[in-house]
C-alpha cells in the first residue's frame, strides 16, 4: 500500500476504562488496534455491540484520548490535541444523536455552521441544499426533541456534512431506522461519497449495510481487530459464503 494513499493510520492503539463505584474494574475497550484507511475509500468497521467500534471512532474525531499508540490523519500525527485545520476537514454522524433538544432543525444547522466558521454568505444556501437532499425542509422549524427517530438521524447526517468534510465518520448511521429510511440513507451515503470523493469510515453491525456500502472491512471483537480486507478476502479467510456467515464466524472466534 502506497503511503500517499493512506489518509487514516492507527498503530497499536490501546484504550482502557475504569468502572464501578471505586473505579477498580478495568475494561479494555481497544487493544493494539492498527489500521490503514485509504483516501477516498468507504471503509467498514464491523463487530458486535460493545466491541469497541464507537470508542475507536471517538478517538479518531478527538473526543477521547487513547492510552497509547499512534494516530496519523492526513499526514498529521495526533498528540493530545487536533489542530484546527484538521478538525475542519472532518465530521462525525452518530447513530444515537444528542443534539440541542430545544433548537429547531435550522437553528442546529446554523449553530454548527458557525462552529466550523463557514462563510456567512454561504450558510443559508448550504443549509437549504442539505435539508432538501435529506428531505428535512418541512421540518426546518421543528425542535429536535419533537422529531421522529428517522428525522433525528437525518439531522445528525446533515450536521456532519455542513463543513464539506474530506473525512466523514459514520457511527451506526442507520441504527433504529425503519427499513425504507435506512435504504434511503445508504443511497445518500453512496451518492455523497461518489460525488465528492470523500473518505468514509462506517461502523455497523448490519451486514446488508456493509455489503452494499463498503470497499474494505475490519472486524473488531472485544477491542481487537481480528480480521481485515475486502469483502471477498474476508469471506475467503473465514471460509464462508456471505456476510452474515462471516460475521457469525468471526464473532464466535476466540481471541
Amino acid at each position: 500500500m502506497k503511503k500517499d494513499m493512506v489518509i487514516i493510520e492507527t498503530k497499536n492503539v490501546y484504550k482502557t476504562y475504569t468502572r464501578g463505584f471505586l473505579k477498580k474494574h478495568r475494561v479494555n475497550a481497544l487493544k493494539d488496534v492498527s489500521l490503514s484507511i485509504n483516501r477516498g475509500e468507504l471503509f467498514g468497521i464491523l463487530g458486535p455491540n460493545g466491541a469497541g467500534k464507537t470508542t475507536f471512532m471517538n478517538i479518531l474525531i478527538g473526543l477521547i484520548i487513547p492510552d497509547s499508540g499512534e494516530i496519523i490523519i492526513d499526514g498529521n500525527k495526533i498528540e493530545n490535541k487536533y489542530n484546527i485545520e484538521l478538525k475542519r476537514k472532518m465530521n462525525m454522524c452518530s447513530g444515537n444523536p444528542n443534539l440541542p433538544w430545544s433548537l429547531s432543525v435550522i437553528e442546529i444547522l446554523r449553530f454548527y455552521s458557525m462552529l466550523y466558521n463557514i462563510n456567512k454568505k454561504q450558510i443559508e444556501n448550504k443549509i437549504e441544499k442539505i435539508m432538501n437532499e435529506l428531505e428535512l425542509e418541512k421540518y426546518a422549524y421543528t425542535r429536535f426533541d419533537e422529531l421522529s427517530t428517522g428525522n433525528k438521524q437525518k439531522l445528525s447526517l446533515a450536521k456532519s456534512l455542513i463543513n464539506d468534510p474530506e473525512i466523514l465518520l459514520l457511527d451506526e448511521p442507520t441504527l433504529g431506522l425503519d427499513p425504507h429510511i435506512a435504504a434511503k440513507t445508504r443511497e445518500f451515503i453512496k451518492k455523497i461519497q461518489k460525488e465528492n470523493g470523500i473518505t468514509v469510515l462506517l461502523t455497523t453491525h448490519y451486514m446488508q449495510e456493509a455489503e452494499e456500502l463498503c470497499d474494505r472491512l475490519a472486524f473488531i471483537k472485544d477491542g481487537r481487530i481480528i480480521g481485515s480486507g475486502t469483502k471477498k478476502e474476508m469471506k475467503k479467510k473465514t471460509k464462508t459464503k456471505n456476510m452474515e456467515e462471516m460475521f457469525i464466524e468471526l464473532a464466535n472466534q476466540q481471541n
